[in-house]
């Protein structure tokens, strides 16, 4: 539940920043959540989405509109099933 709560945030932040750069012409804020989201993709969520079976091109769109609010709670789970391997 709080991870669809914090998705619903993100994409408040990024309707928030269009709406911002419509309004002000102040683009900033948008910018940095796409650089942000697209780096991210390349540094973990590709990864993450690779190793739980999900395609480049889905893992790249839900980094692009969640960033790591898709991401962290499926790592979390690896995590611990890696940890429960090992016992």
């Amino acid at each position: 539940m709080k991870d669809k709560i914090l998705q619903g945030a993100c994409l408040a932040l990024y309707a928030a920043s269009i709406a911002l750069w419509a309004l002000t012409g102040f683009f900033y804020l948008f910018a940095a959540l796409l650089i942000v989201h697209v780096s991210e993709y390349f540094i973990v969520g590709g990864k993450v989405g690779e190793q739980a079976g999900i395609s480049k091109g889905k893992a790249f769109l839900l980094c692009l509109a969640f960033g790591f609010t898709w991401w962290l709670p499926i790592k979390k789970e690896q995590e611990r099933g890696q940890d429960n391997e090992q016992d």
